[in-house]
């Protein structure tokens, strides 16, 4: 049996930019004006490296990948997609 895990940081999805959401919610305890600017700014106060949030549909290429004949040797590793907030060599 393989087992890896993705570890995604934040990504577009209604957790992060729903009215009401855990982006919301921490958009108005931080004091920020409105969601969209917070969102924007998102990237740079976490310090990931492009400088922009993940899309959902990079989160599901890198599980396809890994479910897929190419990635049969890999086995027990956690694979990060945040953008570079964690800086790991």
């Amino acid at each position: 049996m393989r087992v890896n895990t993705v570890s995604p940081g934040p990504v577009r999805t209604p957790l992060w930019e729903a009215e009401n959401g855990f982006g919301d919610h921490l958009a108005k305890a931080m004091g920020a004006a409105d969601l969209r600017t917070f969102l924007e700014q998102v990237p740079q106060m976490i310090g990931m490296t492009t400088n922009r949030m993940t899309e959902p549909e990079e989160v599901a290429s890198l599980v396809a990948v890994l479910l897929s004949d190419h990635a049969r040797s890999i086995v027990g590793a956690e694979l990060r997609i945040d953008g570079g907030a964690v800086k790991t060599v």
